[in-house]
Order: C-alpha cells, then structure tokens, then sequence
C-alpha cells in the first residue's frame, strides 16, 4: 500500500511540476510580449511600493512640466506685448515732442495727432493680448477681452498663477491696471497711455499747446511702469527656464529608475525563456513517462 501511495505521490509531484514550469513560461512570454516585469502588484509585494512611489512622481513631475510649459507661454506673449508696448509709448513720445516744437505747423500737429491715435490704438490691442482666449493683462477673468473698446478696464484684481515645483508658484498673469493704469475721468493724462495719447491727439487738434505739454510726464510715467513690469516678466521667464531644466532632469532620472523596477529586460528574458522551455519540455517528458504506467505498476 505505502509503495502505491508513493507511486501516486511521484506523479502529482511532475503534474505539479509541469504545471509550475508552464507558469513560468507563461509568465516571461508575458514579460517579453507587455515588457512589464510584473502583471500586477501582488506579483511583486515588496517591489510594488517602490514602483507606485516611482509612478506618482512622475506623474506630478509632468503636471509641473505642464505647468512650466503654460507659465513660458503666458510669459512669452506678455514679454512681447510689453517690448511692443515700450516701442509704441516710445515713438509717442517723438511725436510729442515732435508736435510740440515751435516750428510745427498746425497741418503737422493735426498729422501727429492721426498718428498718436493710431498709436493708441495699438497699445489698446498689445493690452489685450491673450493666450489660449484669456487675456494675460486681465487678472483671472474668463472675459476675452483685458480692456474694452473705450480703454475701461474690464478684468479683475486676480493674480495667475502656476506651481512649478514642490516648493515654487508664480504668478505670471497680473491685473493690467498695474501696467496700463486705468481710465480717469478727471486727468485724461493720468489715466492709460490710449486715454492719454488720444487726449493729446484731441489737444494737438485744437491748438491747445499748454494742456498738450502735459502730456510728457503722463507719457513718462505709462513707460516706467511698462519697463518695470518688462523686468519683472523678463526675471521670472528665467526662473521658469532654470526650474524647467531641473525638473526635466528629475523626470529623466525617475524614468529611469521606474524603467529599472517594472521594465522587462528583454535580452535577460530571452535568455531565460530559453532555459524555461527547455525546462518545461523536461517536465513533460518525465510526467508522460510517469502516467505511461499500467495499472500493474501499481499493483506489485
């Protein structure tokens, strides 16, 4: 009876066997074929944490690629706008002075005064600038538009703003009364550089030479807050790219750590597969050899 009982005992020993070495063929066909070293967590309990960790961070650390990506491009258009913007005030105030000399005829003051409101009109739409249809001068508002036609400012207070890293948020889209001003309904020359230089057209035309003069300091004080905010945009376009570098080196490594934890090598599970079917068909063999008994083997 004992001897039976080991005679049976042997044969569930190869099933198993066989049934354990097609696992793992299975398994490193399934590694090459996927390329992922496990099919689920519980494949790999100690290995998992690690990798979910090696996940997560790299799913944060493209929402800030994201993010850093978004600042640059709000950057880059209020940058422009802003160089445009400081050309534009610039040529005005040529045209001031220009307007303004002693030698100026009437005729030529009527023709800078066309000119100046075209200028106006051309700062008007530098400060409407937008990025994907949000105004960058407008604050948080959802509206298209930071000024409307009239020159009112129509955005908010709101500051935009973008996290970069862990530890860094900027803002990089601020209401435009800090870089335009706004609409004053007292003192057309301390208001915003389009109210101002339509103001002067408006002066130029009449021939009011005293009231226009005022516009010089007006002109000048529209340029430094323009130039100021021109510094600030610059200095934080920087920061973004020198963090943007950073946290692209970081992905990097996390890619490369994740590729080590959960990626298949696919020479070394070539390799193996090898070494696995030759085991799997040894297995086979000797079970059918084991099976392959009559029932007399197990009677003596």
């Amino acid at each position: 009876m004992t001897g039976r009982i080991t005679e049976l005992g042997s044969v569930n020993r190869y099933i198993d066997w066989g049934s354990s070495a097609r696992s793992r063929l299975a398994d490193t066909e399934r590694q090459i074929a996927t390329g992922d070293r496990f099919e689920r967590p519980s494949s790999a309990p100690t290995e998992a944490g690690s990798i979910i960790d090696s996940r997560n961070r790299l799913t944060r650390l493209k929402q800030f690629l994201r993010n850093q990506e978004s600042a640059g491009q709000w950057l880059a258009a209020a940058d422009g706008a802003l160089q445009s913007t400081a050309t534009a005030i610039a040529r005005a105030r040529t045209l001031a002075l220009q307007a303004l000399s002693d030698t100026t005829s009437q005729d030529g003051r009527n023709a800078v005064a066309a000119e100046l409101r075209s200028v106006a009109g051309q700062v008007l739409s530098l400060s409407n600038t937008a990025v994907d249809g949000r105004p960058v001068f407008g604050g948080t508002t959802s509206g298209g538009q930071a000024y409307d036609a009239a020159g009112n400012y129509v955005g908010d207070t709101g500051v935009v703003r973008r996290r970069l890293n862990d530890d860094n948020t900027i803002d990089i889209g601020i209401a435009g009364t800090g870089v335009f001003g706004d609409r004053n309904p007292v003192d057309p020359y301390a208001g915003t550089p389009f109210q101002l230089l339509n103001q002067l057209a408006d002066d130029l035309e009449a021939g009011d030479i005293v009231s226009a003069r005022n516009s010089l300091d007006g002109i000048d004080v529209a340029t430094e807050r323009v130039l100021t905010e021109l510094g600030r945009v610059g200095a934080t376009a920087n920061r973004v790219d020198e963090l943007g570098e950073l946290t692209q080196n970081e992905e990097v490594r996390f890619t490369g750590r994740l590729s080590k934890q959960s990626d298949t090598d696919i020479a070394e599970a070539v390799v193996r597969l090898r070494s696995v079917e030759v085991s799997y068909q040894a297995t086979l063999s000797a079970t059918a050899r084991a099976l392959n008994r009559s029932l007399l083997d197990f009677l003596r």
